[in-house]
């Protein structure tokens, strides 16, 4: 593989992911990018900007991520195949749905204090402005129908989700449970 150098190289390299991908690793770039700019729609989402101090990390990760694989020999760059970061490509169906089993209430509690948290910046957000700041009733119920209802509707959603995922799955009987019959075996048992 011929080595980036130069200027292109280092500007690629101030973008997250993009440095890798102008190296030829498209897996670990997009996997950078894609935790750089969600922790970015999610902050702006979420109105929370204590995310955004995530991104310092996250940015400076994939900038020396990229410098590190530029400066690795061929020998290392043959041991360090392009792939997702966090294990993404090895991840199938059988372990997300062990990693489900053993983590849903973890994952339910965070969308709750998430959505908990999005409804105390909406409420405390409404209430300064009627206690402190002007308060001018049509562009309060302006500001209320185009940008509170729908967060609200969003809150109100992931909090659903989070106490759907502290429920954790539905235990039902075995009986219930039709036995699996690959197609092949069904045609030769089926009625004819």
């Amino acid at each position: 593989m011929k080595r980036k150098q130069g200027f292109f190289l280092f500007v690629s390299t101030c973008i997250p992911g993009c440095g890798q991908m102008y190296q030829g690793y498209m897996k670990r770039g997009l996997s950078l990018m894609l935790v750089f700019w969600g922790i970015t729609g999610i902050a702006a989402l979420v109105h929370m900007d204590a995310l955004v101090l995530l991104l310092i990390p996250a940015w400076l990760y994939a900038f020396f991520d990229s410098y590190n694989l530029h400066g690795q020999s061929d020998e290392q760059a043959a041991a360090n195949p392009d792939a997702y970061l966090f294990g993404l490509s090895d991840v199938d169906s059988v372990k997300m749905a062990s990693l489900y089993r053993k983590r849903h209430s973890l994952l339910g509690w965070v969308l709750v204090a998430l959505g908990l948290w999005m409804l105390y910046d909406r409420f405390s957000r409404r209430l300064l402005d009627v206690l402190v700041c002007y308060f001018d009733v049509e562009d309060w119920l302006y500001g209320l129908l185009l940008y509170d209802v729908p967060r609200l509707v969003l809150t109100f959603g992931i909090i659903a989700l989070g106490l759907w995922f502290i429920r954790g799955p539905k235990k039902r009987p075995e009986e219930d449970i039709p036995a699996f019959i690959p197609p092949a075996e069904e045609d030769s048992h089926g009625e004819a």
